[in-house]
């Protein structure tokens, strides 16, 4: 009855880590989730490559669930399940031995394993119910059929781009029967018999899932839920006044007429009815028992998952039990926040016993995010150290010896092209294999958390995190209020001090004289000495430096600008109109004179 996901709507996406973080934020518990294992079943036998990828494919769906705050109840089809499903016949057991491997798998990782009577789906209906579990994860909607109040499915990944399940669909029964569809539990089994379900594909010839869905809001499926099985004059009854309906439409139940449409005389099996409304399930005194036992305290067996995963996934020698160890540590530091939030409630002791106890588990915090990937709930970076997590004895993990191989031994020539090709994809391997990072089983290891399990799991560290984030936030604001003051440039000090090079230079250039000099002075005064350069005052920005005009620049005339370098060659220039000769130059400090 895929097809009735149509109707009822999509569902309502939601993270599965978040969902079962605010579970535990509201209820002090982890989720309990009933799992429909059947459906996994048929999945994991689509895994291929490598060792056994059937059951390999369930070993990572596990150690997903280990890593959330999740008590996982795996349920599997009994021996009374009916006879015939989808037309085929059902075996009622299934591959023995791959339920045998599956049941071993999930008892290793310390989880809880359930035999139904019947039905997988029609048991974790019953759970839910009585509230063994929360919620229901199955991909079949027969659950919502048996009276499941919360169902899950569609554990995928959330991005195009990722292949991490991550998010799942979430299916109300109150929801679905308040809400805009108005489906209740008897209407959704009057649309499995009129459009087909899993124990009637035939259904109503001629009938969609939309018109059953039409009957069914029109209250047809209480009805009938409520008639019994040998009253025949009701069921009569109940058949005409639905033909009747569907041909004249005269309550405006149906968008339009079904004239042509025909009801088989066979038209509503109540035995196929009564799988529905009655299904074989557990007895009140198992279920009891079941809520008592349930979630069980067994912890991971670590060494039975070594020989396991040694065994089946050929995760031989020490390699593969540091892959076990890379697999398993982040999971296994999440049940062991969980176990430390317990433990702490039960035992109290001082603040020092209890920071020792927190730094086996976590090293250290270093940041927080907000992810896609869980609905933007708050996680933590924190650091920790992956063998604290799974103390496998590696020392004692044999390493593997690779045996020397050539082709050499039945060659016809001495060519030694093999040898040469050997050696650069040797080189080449090793080069790819130094860009990765190796995986250190001693060292610091990082990973995301849940913000509110790390803050359970390790209060202390938490807190003093926190403190750190505060006194940051305060120096910030501190910084922030302080007066701004102006910041001096730096002036660098020059290397050569103002006339130190004038002990070594005699400097005896003249003045250009704008008039005549008077009698009894010297027109040629010696220079025999630099004179003392006046420090630049520096203008205020933004004012514009006065111009300059051309008689200003001829009255104020500086020597130094005006006069050439100290050249040999004599230079004659005309007389004034005065009578006085005007200099031009010197040689060794001696005026030449231009008159004849």
């Amino acid at each position: 009855l895929r097809s009735i996901y149509k109707e009822i709507g999509e569902g309502q996406r939601q993270s599965l880590s978040k969902l079962a973080v605010e579970h535990l934020e509201k209820t002090g518990r982890p989720l309990r989730l009933a799992i429909d294992i059947s459906i996994w079943q048929f999945q994991v036998q689509a895994a291929k490559g490598g060792s056994n990828p059937a059951i390999r494919t369930l070993f990572y769906r596990l150690v997903r669930l280990l890593g959330h705050s999740i008590q996982p109840l795996f349920v599997f089809d009994g021996p009374n399940k009916p006879a015939f499903k989808r037309g085929k016949r059902s075996t009622g057991t299934g591959d023995a031995t791959s339920k045998a491997m599956m049941k071993r798998l999930i008892r290793l990782f310390g989880f809880t394993v359930h035999d139904a009577p019947g039905e997988a789906e029609a048991e974790c209906a019953l759970l839910q119910q009585k509230g063994v579990v929360d919620a229901v994860l199955s991909e079949d909607v027969d659950t919502i059929m048996f009276g499941c109040g919360k169902t899950m499915r569609s554990w995928s990944a959330e991005s195009k781009s990722g292949q991490t399940p991550t998010h799942v669909t979430v299916y109300d029964a109150e929801r679905l029967r308040k809400g805009e569809k108005r489906l209740d539990r008897e209407g959704m089994v009057l649309v499995a018999l009129m459009s087909g379900g899993d124990y009637i594909p035939e259904g109503i010839p001629n009938c969609g899932v939309k018109l059953a869905c039409e009957a069914a809001r029109a209250g047809y499926g209480a009805s009938l839920c409520r008639i019994k099985r040998s009253d025949q004059a009701a069921i009569d009854e109940w058949k005409a006044d639905l033909l009747n309906q569907l041909r004249t439409n005269e309550k405006g139940f149906f968008r339009t007429k079904h004239k042509a449409l025909s009801i088989p005389d066979s038209f509503p099996d109540m035995d196929v009815l009564r799988y529905y409304t009655h299904p074989v399930v557990s007895q009140q005194p198992t279920v009891e028992r079941l809520g008592r036992e349930f979630p069980s305290k067994t912890r991971v067996d670590i060494g039975g998952l070594r020989e396991f995963v040694r065994d089946t996934f050929d995760w031989t020698y020490r390699a593969g039990a540091v892959k076990l160890v890379r697999v398993l540590a982040p999971s296994l530091l999440v049940q062991s926040l969980l176990d430390a939030c317990t433990v702490d409630s039960e035992a109290s002791g001082d603040h020092v016993t209890k920071r020792l106890k927190e730094s086996t588990v976590v090293k250290a915090i270093s940041n927080r995010r907000a992810h896609f990937s869980t609905d933007a709930m708050p996680e933590l970076r924190i650091s920790y150290v992956p063998i604290d997590m799974v103390p496998l004895d590696l020392d004692a993990e044999p390493v593997e010896e690779v045996a020397s191989y050539g082709r050499d031994g039945l060659a016809l020539n001495s060519d030694d092209e093999f040898d040469e090709e050997a050696a650069e994809v040797g080189d080449e391997a090793q080069a790819k294999k130094s860009k990765t990072k190796p995986f250190d089983v001693l060292g610091p290891n990082l990973i995301w958390v849940p913000e509110h399990i790390v803050q359970l799991g390790v209060p202390l560290t938490f807190e003093d995190w926190e403190e750190s984030l505060r006194m940051k936030e305060l120096a910030k604001e501190a910084a922030a209020a302080a007066p701004k003051r102006g910041r001096k440039r730096a002036v660098k000090k020059p290397d050569v001090v103002s006339g130190s090079l004038d002990k070594w230079v005699k400097v005896t250039k003249n003045l250009l004289l704008s008039s005549s000099p008077a009698r009894g002075s010297n027109p040629f005064p010696d220079l025999l000495s630099s004179p003392t350069r006046s420090k630049p005052t520096r203008k205020p920005r933004g004012q514009a430096a006065p111009k300059q005009t051309s008689s200003s620049s001829t009255s104020q005339t500086n020597p130094w600008t005006l006069a050439g370098s100290q050249v040999t060659t004599a230079r004659v220039t005309k007389s004034s109109s005065s009578g006085h000769t005007k200099p031009s130059t010197t040689r060794s400090g001696q005026p030449i004179s231009a008159t004849p």
